[in-house]
């Protein structure tokens, strides 16, 4: 009996260990996509240009043997149309679930990106956090063909930019999807654009990351954010982690640098006489990180000099910013709704079909309070006099 028992459990066991995958594809029978552009000409027709792994020359840049990719491009009356389009023109089958980034260009996001969202959405093997990114001035295919010296892949640079400065935001098609869905709020995506580098005496191109492109309802772009106007936005929706402020002193010659951190945010909705108003409190905490002016910072009248600085100057900058929202694209990106929402959900029912003209007649008032904890090993900047130095 036991050994019956035995001979079942070591053919069990070889069962296991060789059995293969149902839908097994060899490596090298795939041709691996990297990044997606996507582009629409001015015929309506769509422009897909992929970026594609090369087998045997990833890394080897620096031995002069070449990319470590490929740039493929097809047309076709939808994206599934370029996507079979594109197989015409490779050897081996095109593979998505490897994908980093997708790039729209400019004039396609103008005109829309519901196809996209919605091809992303039935497609199994298309990976749900890939990330978003709009290419501003320009066409998604120009950056698929813009090489970048500190990656192999030009696709893996733009993810990485992103992951670096973003704190703790993402912008999958996950999370885009989800705003894109979602009442009280709309979406956006991070920018990218290409701009000139100096390559020794000759001229070249890279690319940086921007600000945000501001979507609508109907998933069209609609405007822009600086990257500090990006900034603004997301210590509002209270996800901003760190961030690096330099202002010039109100009171003083001169400006003072910190490293903000610990930042919080408060959104509160008030109806009075059926006009909705937010009162919007910020506050985080600095470190003085630059001191280009004479003050003594070991002294405590002014530190509060400085706080009383960057108080005034962020409150202006975050005025500024969502006025810019307000007034010029009408497009709620803070989730104010959402505040709306949650208090007044009677109120929410009659409102939300017109949300973005409520949300642009809206009275908002800020209160920025930053609280300076630390300032160094010195108080005062070293290259200074004392009799220059202003206690």
């Amino acid at each position: 009996m036991i050994k019956r028992l035995s001979i079942c459990f070591h053919i069990l066991v070889c069962m296991i260990l060789t059995t293969g995958c149902w839908d097994e594809r060899e490596i090298n029978d795939q041709a691996i996509v990297l990044g997606w552009g996507f582009d629409q000409n001015e015929d309506g027709d769509y422009i897909g240009s992929a970026q594609i792994v090369v087998p045997g020359e990833v890394g080897e840049k620096s031995s002069g043997q070449g990319k470590g990719y490929m740039v493929e491009t097809a047309t076709g009356k939808s994206l599934l149309d370029v996507t079979q389009n594109l197989q015409t023109k490779l050897s081996r089958k095109v593979f998505l679930s490897h994908q980093k980034v997708i790039i729209i260009g400019e004039r396609l996001a103008k005109n829309g990106i519901s196809n996209i969202l919605d091809l992303y959405s039935r497609e199994p093997e298309l990976p749900i956090r890939t990330n978003f990114f709009v290419l501003k001035n320009g066409d998604a295919l120009e950056f698929m063909e813009v090489e970048y010296k500190m990656e192999d892949m030009p696709s893996t640079a733009a993810k990485k930019m992103f992951q670096s400065t973003s704190g703790p935001e993402s912008t999958t098609f996950k999370d885009f999807l989800e705003s894109a869905s979602s009442e009280g709020i709309s979406p956006t995506l991070p920018i990218l654009e290409i701009i000139s580098s100096k390559e020794g005496e000759k001229d070249t191109e890279t690319f940086r990351l921007g600000g945000r492109a501001i979507f609508n309802q109907d998933l069209e772009l609609v405007g822009f954010l600086s990257y500090r106007e990006s900034v603004d936005r997301l210590w509002i929706i209270n996800k901003l982690n760190t961030h690096k402020f330099t202002t010039n002193l109100v009171e003083e010659k001169g400006n003072v640098g910190i490293l903000g951190m610990k930042f919080n945010s408060k959104v509160q909705p008030i109806i009075q006489n059926d006009q909705l108003e937010f009162h919007i409190t910020l506050s985080g905490t600095g470190v003085v990180r630059e001191n280009n002016t004479a003050l003594d910072l070991k002294q405590p009248k002014n530190l509060q000099i400085i706080e009383r600085s960057y108080n005034k100057n962020l409150q202006e900058h975050m005025l500024s910013t969502i006025t810019k929202v307000q007034k010029e694209y009408k497009t709620d990106i803070f989730g104010f709704g959402q505040f709306v929402h949650k208090k007044y959900p009677r109120k929410w029912k009659l409102w939300k079909k017109d949300w973005s003209n409520i949300f642009s007649d809206a009275n908002i008032t800020v209160n920025v309070d930053i609280n300076i904890d630390r300032t160094g090993v010195t108080g005062s900047s070293l290259h200074l006099k004392e009799s220059e130095i202003q206690k």
